[in-house]
């Protein structure tokens, strides 16, 4: 595969400052297209460099990270560039508009250089750049340099900063401190590129690694360099290196696989997460790093590369191993799985649980830690006053609800699915339609559907009249199917008449104003998946429980709180079970709040 052969552990990744680029020699091949950056892309990265050197709660060694350049040796200090050249080449140009800086602060630094084979001139085209000639407009690729260097002189004009000016220059040049032994420690705040150095006897070629990565922009992701950097060939001494090697690799492929079922996968990755994962082990890694959407760029490679050269690749992946291991743990112990399957679904962060567990005992955290928690995501929540508008707290009651519904059954293996719960979209539905629901047009043939469906069972358009008169009905309900048929049948259906025909209908559902006043209240909500949600559209009761009832036959998951409420398991009486009632409703919020206070009541 493209990704295993650029990954091998013979390649050489680091991270480099910009001043260890000096006196460097980078050629770009004729597969490649010629530098097309323009003002748009100049400036976005210019400030992201200001923004950089502007903020004042900067750590120390904290830097500023390009994304990766891969290359590959050519001879001593001259590389082919396979991927990075657009950023590459704007920072020869940034560097040169920085000449007079850098001769005077920092003149031991020797300006690298870029052949583009296409235009074997570019090194004197890119050298004149501040006195371009008329080749500037007579080729293409040295308009869009000239254009971009126009662009980096215009942005600094519009700042008049010298203060910034000099700053991002002491960024751009400063390097790696040594401590007095010698050795490399990163204390420098400066702007530093993922040197990604593809290894001579790679099988792979320059051009099939360049599509790789460009083939829809695909980048390397922090997951891809972490292994990188562990399979490197340093990393592994000994005649058993190789085996090492192969061992670390399969219990990688062990983990990404595991990560890939959906049941686990879910069960940890909150369906809000503002990160994405392209390669879901790095979820493990960014757990481990702390990463989070406010992190600078490439922050889980650079934590895994400073811990792997600190304490060893080996030792390292024990550590990452161990962080599986735990998630694995929790995932297999039920009630761990609901319970810390609720509360990452609730934004909690899992490494606020690592730690927790890693302090307490395993009783503690289950009895205390966990059912605190979790009493904390309701502590500001009225159950018996939740509204509709109070959409995000009644979603998060009945999800609770359902979990601990799943969770306290005796004897079951039964378990709360995240992953549809994710994926489908559950969200909020009226139990009772609202009395001020109206039909749109769009919905006047659905709900037609649904009436006569609910009625006669298994109909045919063209007998739907003989199916009415042979169904034994009473009179007025058989008129008023006669004209549900009528307007079913009808090209254009009447609103007015739909309209007319809905509000009898309503009536007898008893789905009125009296039936249940405040129709908006949790007495009369339920969680349901997006699909079924939709499909409901504005189906009665009966259609409704129905409709529950047909998909559990069928297969189809049905939250088991909201079957469980149209079975009318939590009313008292069921002599009407044809009708959400006040009672019914009562009841039912009942039941949630006992449910909840059997689970976090007397502990504090």
């Amino acid at each position: 595969m493209m990704g295993d052969a650029l990954l091998s552990g013979t390649n050489q990744l680091e991270l480099k400052s910009i001043a260890e680029l000096s006196g460097m020699d980078f050629i770009i091949k004729d597969y490649q297209r010629g530098y097309r950056w323009t003002r748009v892309e100049v400036e976005r990265l210019l400030d992201d460099f200001a923004e950089f050197v502007k903020r004042s709660d900067k750590k120390e060694g904290e830097f500023y990270c390009l994304q990766p350049i891969v290359l590959r040796e050519i001879k001593d200090n001259q590389y082919e560039v396979i991927d990075g050249q657009q950023r590459l080449t704007t920072l020869n140009l940034l560097l040169r508009f920085y000449s007079g800086y850098i001769e005077l602060l920092y003149p031991s630094f020797r300006l690298f250089e870029i052949e583009y084979v296409t235009r074997p001139d570019s090194r004197v085209f890119l050298s004149n750049i501040k006195h371009p000639t008329v080749d500037a407009d007579e080729y293409i690729d040295f308009y869009f340099m000239n254009k971009a260097y126009q662009a980096i002189t215009d942005w600094f004009d519009r700042k008049n900063d010298d203060t910034l000016k000099k700053e991002i220059v002491m960024a751009l040049m400063d390097v790696k401190k040594q401590d007095d032994s010698g050795n490399r420690i990163d204390k420098a705040k400066n702007i530093r590129v993922i040197w990604y150095e593809v290894a001579e006897d790679e099988k792979t070629s320059s051009v099939d690694i360049f599509t790789r990565l460009n083939i829809g922009k695909i980048p390397l992701t922090d997951a891809e360099l972490v292994k990188a950097v562990f399979l490197n060939n340093r990393n592994f001494r000994g005649t058993d290196s190789e085996l090492r090697k192969i061992n670390l690799s399969t219990e990688w492929n062990m983990m990404e696989q595991a990560l890939n079922d959906s049941k686990f996968w879910h069960f940890l990755n909150r369906s809000n997460n503002p990160l994405n994962y392209s390669s879901r082990i790095e979820f493990v890694f960014d757990i481990m790093s702390g990463r989070t959407a406010r992190c600078r760029k490439y922050h889980t490679f650079d934590f895994f590369q400073n811990l792997i050269n600190g304490e060893g690749a080996e030792k390292t992946w024990l550590k990452v191993k161990q962080t599986y291991s735990l998630l694995n743990e929790w995932f297999c112990d039920r009630e761990f799985y609901h319970m810390i399957g609720y509360l990452l679904e609730q934004g909690v962060r899992i490494d606020e649980i690592m730690r927790e567990w890693e302090s307490s005992s395993k009783t503690g955290f289950r009895q205390v830690y966990l059912r605190n928690k979790i009493k904390e995501t309701i502590k500001d929540v009225n159950i018996s006053e939740l509204s509709y508008d109070d959409k995000s707290k009644v979603k998060r009651v009945l999800l609770l609800f359902n979990i601990l519904t799943v969770l306290t059954r005796d004897n079951s293996d039964m378990r709360f699915p995240f992953d549809r719960f994710k994926l489908e979209k559950w969200d909020i539905e009226h139990v009772c339609s609202q009395t001020d629901r109206t039909l749109e047009k769009s919905g006047i043939v659905p709900w037609c559907d649904d009436m006569l469906d609910y009625y006669l069972g298994s109909w045919d358009l063209n007998s739907v009249d003989d199916a009415i008169a042979n169904a034994g009905l009473d009179a007025d309900l058989e008129s008023d199917l006669y004209a549900v048929a009528a307007l079913r049948k009808s090209d254009k259906p009447d609103k007015e008449n739909a309209e007319r025909l809905f509000r009898k209908f309503q009536t007898r559902f008893n789905e009125t104003e009296t039936s249940i006043p405040d129709k908006d209240n949790i007495a009369n909500l339920t969680l349901l998946d997006y699909a079924t949600n939709r499909s409901y559209g504005n189906a009665f009761f009966p259609v409704k429980r129905k409709r529950i009832i047909e998909n559990d036959s069928t297969g189809v998951f049905v939250p088991i709180a909201t079957k469980n409420l149209f079975m009318k398991y939590y009313s008292p009486k069921v002599s009407d079970m044809m009708n959400w009632t006040q009672p019914d409703g009562e009841a039912y919020v009942r039941v949630i709040i006992d449910t909840i206070n059997s689970y976090t009541v007397g502990n504090s």
